[in-house]
């Protein structure tokens, strides 16, 4: 029920009772604020500079960083530490709009220290609210949910309850939508909104509450009772809505309806109906409109366009994704009904961005399915490849944002421990002072404690260098993917494809498409069920075979005793390998060659070997040097890096071995390569 997320989330944008209720600055107009300002004392100065850099932080980057400054500087002179940590505050928030993540997290974590001094809640709340939103952001969950916490405990320090609204509803979002926990917490959350919105006697606020539990029993488990009360709330929330004549409400509740019972319902053999689908889609859409949501209307005719696809309505599917992608490309407007006059919602700048990247990556999907089923074969490839370079594109930015906040905690503790050795070597001198009688002892013990502690500083900074160089290693290893063989392949498909080989181009395209897949599933995976391995190896060797037709033939030997639905194995070790057997090995033997891979169990040990009868590395040597080919394979050398990384946290180790194998006259007759893994299960 993944799709009711994204509309949830979407209406978490214009959705405003509680995501702003924000204790640092006021709401007093703009023009009123500059007004004051030239005729104020300082301390009136610094309020009002640091209210200017509230407003103008989510549309004017600049003039917010400025006024923050400014306060900034004042606040110094004027001694306020409260007011310097709300000035870097703004100052974050100015970059965090702006979407520099970096700079953001830095501001807000100089804010929070500054302000943890004074011990202000409600300051340090916000704070810690903001930090939770921005690890939300870029799928850091844990990170997430303790900052989320922490404002929590700050809010309920200063007995702050409407601000508790705001950090229930993030909590609940980041264990659904980021699988941070049980489902059962997100639900819990959903029920303090609930509850917190019928003791201030909010109904908008409450009909909202509804919406967001029944969404969440919607993904809780596949029970068809328990699915039961997903319907009972979100028709409450219905109910509820429709009294307040909220078309907003209406439109997404309705959606969630049509989910429960469309193909996207993990119950859909229980509650399955396409046509109460439609006629709840039907009903979304007409509020979508009513409410001029472009986005809610793209994406409702999206869902309608699958349910034509099921149903063989292919020119209604057509023109239901047609008008889908006019309204995705219509300026993104979002409903003011419930923005905060000065601050747009947090989740704002941020989800508008990945709300149209995530809608235009499933409208691609869809129209490849579309394409792919009428059996337009070449569109479908255009799609799908229109698919992918989204797909990864929203990945890439996620990961580069990943890394810059990795840049910038780097940065932040490097300055706190600056801080904090001063502050030690203060503390010294102060000890030198007053203790003149003992200064040779106290010198003596100062300096040897100094150095004890920077040597402890020196080793945790070294081990923590260590542990993110090993984990960016992995993530270069895993990404690791052979282009030409990518392009290869879709040269191939296009091939059959203009050649009106219609029959060979599904097979292929269905293999190339699934080999992909596993390969984009396997890369964030240390280890894979051996069966699921298997069928990528296969699934890579017949494609290979159309690419070298006739030029080798293939077996994978499984051993009986080895159970493939309940062994892991580390990803992608036998595919390098199997490359090079093709591409150093086959490639330049004169007669067809043959390729083995085999899994066996051996004394606590998968055994994993790649065998072909190809010329030998030796004479593969020489053939390329022969044409001056200077490609250079990194299997075995990146193959070792996995293999030292990975043996770090193992007992019993992973061993890889080559041979050379020779004939009976002592001629290289190909090459084997062996792996002894440890057996893992579940």
């Amino acid at each position: 029920m993944r799709r009711c997320i994204y509309i949830l989330l979407f209406f978490l944008i214009h959705f405003n009772v509680f995501s702003q209720n924000y204790n640092i600055n006021s709401r007093q107009p703009i023009d009123s604020l500059l007004i004051l300002l030239p005729g104020s004392g300082i301390e009136s100065r610094i309020d009002i500079l640091n209210n200017l850099a509230y407003r103008f932080a989510p549309g004017n980057f600049d003039s917010s960083i400025m006024f923050s400054t400014r306060a900034m500087r004042l606040a110094a002179q004027f001694g306020s530490q409260k007011q310097i940590g709300v000035a870097k505050y703004n100052s974050g928030n100015a970059f965090y709009f702006k979407m520099d993540f970096k700079n953001a997290l830095l501001s807000y974590l100089s804010a929070q220290s500054i302000l943890e001094k004074g011990l202000f809640y409600k300051e340090m709340g916000d704070v810690n609210l903001m930090l939770g939103h921005i690890n939300f952001f870029i799928q850091r969950s844990d990170k997430a949910i303790i900052y989320y916490r922490k404002a929590l405990a700050c809010y309920q320090s200063g007995h702050d309850e409407k601000s508790f609204l705001a950090v229930y509803d993030a909590m609940g979002i980041t264990i659904f939508f980021l699988k941070e926990g049980p489902i059962d917490s997100a639900q819990s959350n959903g029920h303090k909104l609930l509850e917190y919105s019928r003791k201030y006697n909010d109904r908008l606020l409450e009909a909202y509450a509804l919406m967001v539990v029944g969404t969440f029993y919607l993904d809780e488990d596949k029970s068809p009772g328990r699915k039961q009360l997903a319907l009972v709330y979100s028709d409450s929330a219905l109910r509820l809505a429709t009294a307040l004549k909220n078309d907003e409400l209406i439109a997404i509740i309705n959606s969630n309806f049509a989910g429960f019972y469309d193909r996207s319902s993990p119950l859909f053999e229980f509650t399955g109906d396409l046509t109460l689908a439609r006629t709840y889609y039907d009903k979304a859409y007409r509020s979508a409109l009513k409410i001029r949501s472009s986005y809610l209307q793209s994406r409702i005719k999206n869902y309608l366009a699958e349910i034509d696809i099921e149903e063989g309505k292919y020119d209604e599917a057509r023109r239901d994704l047609d008008i889908s992608e006019t309204r995705l490309n219509e300026p993104f407007q979002f409903s003011n009904t419930y923005i905060a006059d000065g601050l747009n919602d947090p989740f704002h700048k941020i989800f508008q961005y990945y709300l149209i990247q995530q809608q235009r990556t499933d409208l691609y999907h869809a129209r490849f399915n579309l394409a792919f089923i009428k059996g337009d074969f070449r569109k479908a490839v255009d799609y799908l490849q229109l698919f992918y370079s989204s797909r990864d594109t929203m990945n890439a930015t996620l990961q580069g944002r990943q890394f810059e906040l990795l840049i910038a905690e780097d940065e932040a503790e490097k300055q706190a421990q600056k801080l904090r050795d001063l502050e030690q070597s203060n503390e010294l001198n102060k000890l030198k002072l007053s203790r003149t009688r003992n200064i040779f002892i106290v010198t003596g013990a100062g300096i040897l404690l100094v150095s004890i502690i920077l040597l402890l500083l020196f080793q945790r900074r070294k081990l923590k260098a260590e542990q993110r160089l090993v984990m960016m290693e992995q993530r270069l290893l895993r990404a690791q993917m052979n282009p030409h063989f990518i392009f290869n392949s879709l040269a191939s498909i296009q091939n059959f494809v203009i050649n009106e080989n219609s029959g060979q181009a599904t097979v292929y395209l269905s293999r190339f498409s699934q080999l992909i897949r596993n390969i984009l599933d396997n890369s964030t995976e240390e280890y894979v069920l051996l069966e699921k391995e298997i069928s990528t190896i296969e699934n890579y060797l017949e494609l290979q075979k159309v690419r070298y037709s006739g030029k080798f033939d293939y077996s994978i030997i499984v051993d009986e005793m080895i159970e493939l639905e309940n062994m892991l194995i580390p990803p992608m070790l036998a595919q390098p390998f199997i490359e090079n057997a093709i591409e150093h090995g086959i490639r330049y033997k004169e007669t067809p060659g043959n390729i083995k891979v085999r899994f066996q169990l051996k004394g606590g040990l998968i055994k994993v070997e790649v065998e072909d009868d190809g010329v030998g590395r030796e004479k593969a040597h020489e053939i390329e040097a022969k044409q001056k080919i200077r490609h250079r394979s990194m299997a075995i050398s990146i193959t070792r890096d996995r293999l030292d990384i990975l043996n770090k946290n193992l007992k019993n180790k992973i061993r890889m071995e080559i041979i050379d194998l020779k004939d009976f006259s002592g001629q290289p007759c190909g090459t084997r390569v062996e792996f002894g893994i440890p057996v893992a299960g579940r």
